[in-house]
């Protein structure tokens, strides 16, 4: 009894300093601790691929491993690409002509200040304030401009880890799974839960981003708005935003088409936005990305909020996982209270302990 006490006080000490001494290390290497996360949310997302391509289609390793990374490039570099090269010209634009602003909203203001119904709520606005908020959103493009070369350089180290992780995949994963201080089957709900919440993150997001600033720009060509392209790719960035999500683009472009004399046109606009670009998340949510992990909303909101702030872009889908972990840790230990003290349950002598035949769940999880 003594020696099992003693052998369960050693395995949580070594434990806990293990634990301890990896947030030291991640902590001094906090700049790439995204680099790190992102490569772990593309081995996950590309292993199914990988795998089949190496055991089914007998591709050589090194070959998919180059493919693999050609096709993550292409994947982010065109998308990127397209969005600076749209966004870039008219950032220049404001940034060194910010007096058209104000003249483009000199129908906007002059609406506010004759509307009788407005009026009543005592609500003003003038130049001075137009000017304010163009400055303000002016401060943060210096910034922006350095989250995008942050935003590279993450993606950098992200491939340069992913390269070391598809290069020993198998034997990484048997690690992982040998290090794992759980029974099997609270191992195979661990690995299960977190695959799940990291592939409905890393799939929703861009997803929900595509299909709201697509149906965003087709309402905004129907509804004659200039430029739908470029206000439609602003909605889809937009649709990352806690809360307001996609509000913060069409509410301002319907009011100022009814600034601007299009009453039915602005009305219309905002109510088929209301209705599709808003709609179109509540669906995606509740059909599609429920099917991949089952994730409150509030830990989305929250999760998002969090990995905003600590990981930038990225944390678009690091945040709500990591949000997620304590739940599923609070799981594993319900899980590990119904199963036996399989680290310490003594062995009887003179005899030899039988292998255990793996789960379902846990055999799954090594299957491409």
């Amino acid at each position: 009894m003594n020696s099992i006490f003693k052998e369960r006080t050693i395995q949580k000490a070594l434990l806990i300093g293990a634990v301890l001494l990896l947030c030291f290390i991640l902590f001094e290497l906090k700049y790439f601790v995204s680099g790190l996360l992102g490569s772990i949310v593309l081995y996950v997302v590309c292993r199914k691929t990988f795998l089949k391509w190496i055991e089914t289609y007998r591709w050589p390793k090194e070959v998919s491993i180059w493919v693999m990374l050609f096709v993550i490039v292409v994947c982010f570099g065109v998308p990127i690409w397209l969005i600076l090269e749209l966004l870039i010209p008219r950032i220049n634009e404001i940034a060194q002509h910010p007096q058209k602003i104000i003249e483009n909203f000199e129908p906007v203001i002059t609406y506010f200040q004759t509307n009788e119904f407005i009026q009543r709520f005592d609500f003003s606005i003038n130049q001075e304030q137009i000017l304010a908020i163009v400055n303000r959103v002016l401060g943060y493009i210096p910034s922006t401009l350095n989250w995008v070369g942050q935003f590279f350089a993450n993606i950098f180290v992200a491939l340069f880890i992913l390269y070391f992780l598809l290069s020993s995949n198998r034997e990484l994963e048997k690690e992982l799974k040998d290090f794992l201080p759980f029974s099997p089957r609270a191992k195979a709900y661990f690995i299960k839960e977190n695959k799940a919440l990291i592939r409905s993150n890393a799939y929703g997001v861009p997803i929900l981003a595509f299909s709201q600033g697509l149906i965003a720009a087709l309402g905004f060509y129907l509804f004659d708005v200039p430029q739908p392209i470029f206000w439609g790719l602003l909605t889809a960035i937009a649709s990352v935003v806690p809360v307001v999500g996609t509000m913060v683009i069409w509410i301002p472009v319907a009011i100022y088409q009814i600034a601007t004399g299009d009453l039915q046109g602005g009305l219309f606009l905002a109510l088929y936005c209301f209705i599709f670009v808003g709609g179109i998340d509540n669906v995606l949510r509740f059909t599609l990305l429920k099917t991949m992990a089952d994730i409150h909303p509030l830990i989305t909101v929250f999760g998002v909020l969090l990995g905003l702030q600590l990981f930038g872009a990225m944390g678009l889908v690091f945040g709500p996982w990591l949000l997620s972990i304590p739940f599923i840790l609070f799981k594993v230990y319900r899980l590990q209270k119904q199963e036996p003290d399989f680290l310490n349950e003594p062995t009887p002598p003179n005899r030899v302990e039988p292998i255990e035949a793996p789960s379902v769940e846990a055999s799954e999880e090594l299957q491409p």
